[in-house]
Order: structure tokens, then C-alpha cells, then sequence
């Protein structure tokens, strides 16, 4: 099965193995029809190198699939340069939360249908869980009893967030299409699944 010529066109752009990203969407499609993508690249420097990211969102009729390309961070200095990959499908009615976050430059003068310039999907379907713990006072600044740790824990399994400083407001139009089409999708499975 070939994939939409634009979502080619997207992972070519991204610049990152898009043939191995394209492999890895061929192999996991089993054949459906690509309603929607979204193709997200990322790059962190540290001191010593420099880590590459991308990661695919591709949704079709039933599933929500994720495909990651990384750096290997195994490689030796000087080594030839290797890739790590993953997939993930998510039953669209399995998606727990679909949060989509919009930013506007001048809420006074917001027109309807004006577009955001920063746009953030949070999707959690269960998969990972992110803790933050704090120690416990009492209130007392001088008091040196040891209260224990208090703490949260919140389901994220993805963070997404696109900006028009940074990628560009097309990217950010992308997104913002993405996480509708995604919304509607998961809303329309969670009806048939009720039935």
C-alpha cells in the first residue's frame, strides 16, 4: 500500500531517514487508508552531540499510529550512525484524553476562525505515567520533623507542542488540523463503541 502522496512529501521535509520512517508506516497501515497525519521533527544539542527525533501521527479510521525514528545514542565517536525505531497503535476509543491547547497573539482583537500561534496536543491513553513528588511541611519554618512525601501522578503519554516562533505558522495550521480531525475521529468511536 502507498502512502498519501503529502504525507511522503511531509517526511521528505522533515529531512529525518524519511525512508525509514515511510517503512515503518507501510508495515504498520496493515492496509487501511490514512485519514490525517502530522509529521513532527525535533533536534536537542548538548555539549557533545546532537540527538535527532521524528515521530509520525497518522490516523486512520480505527487506530491512532505513532511511528518514531531516533539517533542511537550506542553509537562510538566516530561510528557509523544507526537509527532507532518504534511503533505504536492506540484504538482511537482507548484514547483517554485528547487535549488540545491554542495560543493567540491579541485575544482583544480575536476574529472568529483567526489562527492560533501555538497549538499543544496532549494525548493519554494510558501507556506512561509521569510522577511529581515534594516533600510534606507542616508550616512551620523552623520545624525539623521529617512529614513524608506528597506527590501526583498524571497520565501523558504524549506532549506535542508546534509554535509559529519556532517551526512556523503552517506547522502550526497542521496541527491545529490534526488535532480536529483526531477529535472528531475519537468522539465518533467512542459513540460506535457504546452501541
Amino acid at each position: 500500500m502507498a502512502l498519501p502522496e503529502v504525507l511522503v512529501r511531509d517526511l521528505q521535509s522533515a529531512g529525518y531517514y524519511p525512508q525509514l520512517t515511510q517503512g515503518i508506516l507501510t508495515d504498520s497501515l496493515f492496509g487501511e487508508p490514512v485519514l490525517s497525519h502530522f509529521v513532527h521533527i525535533d533536534t536537542h544539542v548538548d555539549i557533545e552531540s546532537i540527538h535527532r527525533h521524528v515521530t509520525a501521527f497518522v490516523l486512520t479510521e480505527t487506530r491512532l499510529l505513532l511511528a518514531h525514528v531516533d539517533d542511537d545514542p550506542a553509537v562510538a565517536p566516530g561510528g557509523k550512525a544507526r537509527a532507532v525505531t518504534s511503533s505504536e497503535d492506540i484504538e482511537l476509543e482507548r484514547l483517554g484524553t485528547v487535549m488540545v491547547g491554542r495560543t493567540f497573539a491579541d485575544p482583544a482583537s480575536y476574529t472568529p476562525g483567526e489562527a492560533p500561534v501555538e497549538v499543544s496536543l496532549t494525548l493519554s491513553w494510558g501507556a506512561a505515567r509521569r510522577i511529581e513528588a515534594f516533600p510534606e511541611t507542616c508550616g512551620d519554618p523552623d520545624c525539623m520533623g521529617d512529614h513524608g512525601y506528597g506527590g501526583s501522578t498524571f497520565a501523558e503519554d504524549v506532549v506535542l507542542r508546534v509554535s509559529a516562533e519556532a517551526e512556523g505558522q503552517a506547522a502550526v495550521d497542521r496541527i491545529a488540523a490534526f488535532a480536529d480531525r483526531l477529535r472528531q475521529a475519537v468522539f465518533h468511536a467512542r459513540l460506535r463503541s457504546r452501541r
